[in-house]
């Protein structure tokens, strides 16, 4: 049987044209590292998750670095599907129930999967907020897959884990305009529904992200002006510079997990503000930031505000790699076109007028 790396690697070019054909670039930037250096040791990259391509692309692009044996974690709506499940564990997914995800019992089951994983030196993929983000705002980070880092060192303690944190951001979002109708999907298909109320959530989850990603697969549908993907990543991260796992430990606790729990809550806050740091802040958030207060505003005015936006996010110590090259006339001047290109501004005679506050909203998010 092929391993998991040669399943990856027989279909990476496809995966290579499917980027090319739907966006205009990726922007891959970070340190010079050595995948077969890292993986001495076990390693969890740990990324945001803006969208179901995230796994195709963060699988893909770290693979064509030189990373082996990429095992990532993906929900249970996408490995149950009929055809397109079984591809994705062909490839290495493994499922993470949506759920039972908060069950203790169940996250530590799963944790002991992944820590036999990462003891084999598989290179663990996480997406560690649960889900894509429908509000542009980074998700809490859970402790959740995280936790298999601080077992593997706590049963290991000669072992250290090396955490190699990614941010990915879209300048636009392909299941964005459909996020409406995937909350209202995702709402409907809760434990405490009814059968009925189930189905039709199930109509309007999986329809929004069919309507989203159809236009992608399919190059003879009508194709959008996508932009660019930009991958950030940081040096990978030792676990013991991180927490002391050894002192944390709750001598008194039933099992490992439970002893465990304290440097797990660590690892997940310092995961947190990694990837809240690494997030790629673009023009479109900028005037989005600015529009969303005043949905109407002339552009003077608007260039007036970005200033203050701009010293809120170095303050932050946002990634401003890409606007720090850029005077405030051209922020502003990209950010319009950006966002007036997917209709959710008009621009009409020196005036910024909002065309759609959901995905307005989207963006200022993640500067507010």
């Amino acid at each position: 049987m092929a391993t998991y790396h040669e399943n990856v690697g027989s279909v990476i070019e496809g995966v290579g044209t499917f980027f090319k054909r739907n966006f205009t670039d990726i922007v891959i930037s970070g340190p010079d590292v050595v995948p077969q250096d890292i993986q001495k040791n076990p390693v969890m990259l740990v990324s945001t998750h803006r969208s179901h391509l995230d796994y195709f692309l963060i699988g893909s692009r770290f693979f064509e670095m030189g990373f082996e044996n990429l095992r990532f974690a993906a929900g249970s709506n996408l490995t149950n599907l009929p055809y397109i499940g079984k591809r994705f564990r062909n490839f290495g997914a493994f499922a993470v129930e949506r759920d039972t995800g908060f069950e203790r019992n169940y996250v530590r089951n799963l944790c002991n999967s992944v820590v036999s994983m990462m003891q084999r030196r598989e290179a663990i993929i996480v997406f560690p907020e649960g889900g894509r983000s429908y509000s542009g705002r980074m998700l809490d980070v859970k402790a959740g897959i995280l936790g298999a880092s601080v077992l593997t060192r706590s049963r290991n303690p000669d072992i250290d884990v090396q955490l190699l944190p990614i941010a990915v951001t879209y300048e636009f979002p392909p299941d964005l305009p459909w996020f409406e109708l995937l909350l209202k999907g995702k709402q409907l298909r809760k434990r405490d529904k009814n059968f009925f109320q189930k189905i039709l959530g199930s109509i309007y989850y999986f329809g929004a992200d069919i309507c989203a990603f159809a236009p992608l697969m399919f190059s003879w549908l009508p194709q959008c002006n996508r932009g660019k993907i930009f991958i950030d990543y940081s040096a990978p991260v030792k676990l013991s510079t991180i927490v002391d796992v050894e002192k944390n430990r709750a001598s008194q606790a039933r099992d490992d997990f439970s002893a465990n729990r304290q440097s797990m809550q660590i690892v997940s806050d310092a995961m947190s503000g990694l990837l809240y740091k690494l997030y790629r802040i673009l023009p479109q958030h900028i005037v989005a930031a600015i529009v969303a207060v005043q949905n109407k505003i002339e552009v003077d005015e608007a260039l007036g505000k970005c200033d203050e936006i701009l010293k809120k996010v170095r303050s932050d110590e946002r990634n401003t790699l890409l606007i720090d090259s850029m005077s405030n006339e051209q922020i502003i001047q990209e950010g319009i076109e950006k966002l007036t290109a997917i209709k959710a501004l008009n621009y009409k005679a020196g005036v910024l007028l909002t065309r759609s506050q959901s995905m307005i909203d989207y963006f200022a998010a993640t500067i507010q």
